[in-house]
């Protein structure tokens, strides 16, 4: 049998290395929702991918013997609606724009955290929050202008950029729940209840538009699930570990690897402004996630 707790130990040992695996993973994960067919609908590939999480997520709380529904269980429900919408807008993104420029655009959830946390659970939203959304905005606006975009031969819907904040946003809130759950719910718990929401939620939906996967759009599929499960877990285990900002920077390697598998797959062009944009992107992240000092 496996024991999970050594398992555990032996991740959380890892520490910072942890955030590098998440990014790597989540960005394995672009990659294959990015390689399927745009036959096969969003829902089936959120289906698919949550399916998959789901049977992972009950074999562990299973072998560690925990009660799999949860204390708060509105607030558990809620976590999984964001996360679902958060899911199916973020595969919209990858589907319907670059790769690079998806990612760069998801990665400005961690100042949104900020401010909904100021919001919901009364965390000070400081001068540094204010900044942060001000240098990630002129970020967008430099990745996002008319004239980068034709330079690099890109055509983008406004509806696209909009489903890709939309999921930024979801993304943003659906933390903010699971660090308010996480004060009274096991992680698995929490985990498990995103994928499982996801699951009867789309299921109806999946079946009235069923189109059945070919063995390679099978593979990808098995890999969303895959890596997205991977990727969730080295996520949660690594933030316990580490501060927010430094967190951050480390999380922002995803559109790093993402630019990558960009370039290597799909032939996507980097250049200046691109790095620029996203630079300040990571700055006004790591700015929103950065305390102030106060000297007295």
């Amino acid at each position: 049998m496996i024991n999970i707790e050594e398992l555990e130990k032996r991740i959380n040992s890892l520490k910072k290395y942890n955030l590098v695996f998440a990014s790597f993973f989540f960005s394995l994960m672009t990659l294959c929702v990015k390689k399927i067919d745009k036959r096969i609908t969003i829902y089936e590939l959120v289906l698919f991918r949550s399916l998959l999480s789901l049977i992972i997520t009950l074999l562990i709380i299973n072998i560690k013997n925990i009660n799999p529904w949860g204390k708060n269980r509105p607030l558990l429900i809620l976590r999984g609606f964001l996360g679902t919408l958060a899911l199916v807008c973020i595969f919209y993104a990858i589907r319907n724009m670059p790769l690079s420029i998806s990612t760069v655009i998801q990665y400005t959830y961690p100042i949104f955290i900020s401010i909904f946390a100021g919001i919901f659970i009364k965390e000070k939203i400081t001068r540094n929050i204010i900044i942060a959304l001000i240098i990630a905005w002129i970020g967008i606006l430099v990745i996002l202008n008319p004239s980068q975009l034709s330079n690099i031969n890109v055509e983008i819907e406004i509806i696209s950029i909009l489903i890709a904040f939309l999921g930024a946003i979801c993304t943003a809130l659906a933390y903010v729940t699971v660090k308010k759950l996480s004060f009274s719910e096991d992680i698995y718990v929490i985990i498990g209840y995103f994928p499982l929401i996801s699951f009867i939620t789309l299921l109806p939906i999946v079946l009235l538009n069923w189109v059945t996967p070919n063995l390679s759009e099978l593979v990808w599929i098995i890999g969303i699930g895959l890596f997205t499960q991977l990727g969730q877990t080295f996520l949660t285990i690594g933030l316990k570990n580490l501060p927010a900002s430094e967190a951050s920077i480390i999380n922002y390697l995803q559109v790093l690897f993402g630019s990558i598998w960009g370039i290597l797959f799909f032939s996507e062009i980097i250049n200046i402004n691109f790095l620029l944009g996203a630079s300040l992107v990571l700055l006004g992240t790591i700015i929103s996630t950065t305390k102030i000092i106060k000297r007295t």
